[in-house]
């Protein structure tokens, strides 16, 4: 007797049996440090903030009280450095779609083209030899715009022609005088209002010009070159920067992105005609708040359709 409970109690010192080790193994364990955070997603207002922001990333910022610029005429397309059906092709797209998002486009195929895309040949060699500051194809521009130009990097090189003018869109007589001697960064000094009820003043774009290196362009579609060249002409804007990457799905990365999109998206579309949307003299402010609203709107319908068709 007195054996038997000798082996019990060294039993019981033993510990949990090879059983009992194999059933506790087998429980699943948390590792330390692996909490899980469940973000909830944006809420509209949260994501109007967002894609302004962005909106303020891409749409170079004009100047102190001057409105983002636009052309106030249709525009006169052409298009150099392909084929000429493919260069039509691509012309006729981007007269298409400014006609769709409000600005009109010349067909007379004698106009003076106000928009020009250009593609070019390796001989042209980088991006980099393209442009210098002292270039005549960007002579017009100022000093700042002239090393924005030049600053760029990638595949491509844009810029607009902006035209500072009175709230009715007429120009300054006495800044026209003055051209010769002052750039154009002179002109917001030159807006002071004739009367208390005139204070503010237009930007035109009254022309664009966009190089594309065609050995960068093989493998897009005629259609996806077409649509890049729209937003980057008709709206001075800059590519977005790849560091954070773009918080919605844009044209404006058909360089950057492994799989971009195939066309201009429902942001872009926001993007162009909003702003032809808005008063000539609308503040820049105003312009941001109107693209991000219909974007996110935009997105919003997206969204329901595709809920209904779920059900």
């Amino acid at each position: 007797m007195a054996l038997k409970a000798i082996i019990v109690a060294l039993i019981l010192a033993a510990g949990p049996s090879a059983v009992d080790e194999r059933t506790q193994s087998a429980e699943p364990t948390v590792p330390q440090g692996s909490t899980i955070i469940v973000t909830p997603p944006p809420t509209e207002g949260e994501r109007r903030e967002e894609l302004r922001e962005f909106t303020k990333q891409i749409v170079r910022p004009p100047r102190l009280r001057q409105p983002v610029a636009k052309f106030l005429y249709p525009v006169c397309v052409e298009v150099l450095g392909l084929d000429i059906p493919d260069a039509e092709a691509i012309a006729e797209r981007i007269r298409a779609n400014a006609r769709d998002l409000g600005i009109g486009a010349d067909n007379n195929p004698k106009c003076l083209p106000t928009v020009r895309v250009a593609f070019m040949a390796p001989a042209a060699g980088p991006p980099e030899r393209w442009l210098s500051y002292d270039s005549p194809s960007i002579a017009h521009l100022s000093g700042r715009q002239r090393e924005r130009v030049l600053a760029e990097t990638g595949p491509v090189r844009a810029w607009n022609r902006i035209v500072i003018r009175d709230a009715r869109g007429q120009p300054f007589p006495l800044f026209d005088e003055l051209r010769p001697v002052f750039s154009t960064e002179f002109a917001p000094e030159m807006d002071q209002p004739y009367s208390g009820s005139d204070p503010i003043i237009t930007a035109e774009i009254t022309g664009a010009a966009v190089m594309i290196s065609r050995d960068a362009a093989h493998g897009f579609t005629l259609a996806q070159l077409a649509d890049y060249a729209t937003v980057r002409t008709l709206i001075e804007t800059s590519a977005p920067s790849n560091e954070a990457g773009a918080p919605v799905p844009t044209i404006l990365t058909l360089f950057d992105e492994a799989e971009p999109p195939a066309e201009m998206t429902s942001f872009d579309r926001a993007l162009v005609a909003e702003l032809y949307n808005a008063s000539r003299n609308s503040s820049a402010r105003r312009v941001y708040n109107d693209i991000a609203r219909a974007a996110v709107e935009s997105e919003r319908a997206t969204k329901s359709k595709a809920d209904a068709l779920d059900k």
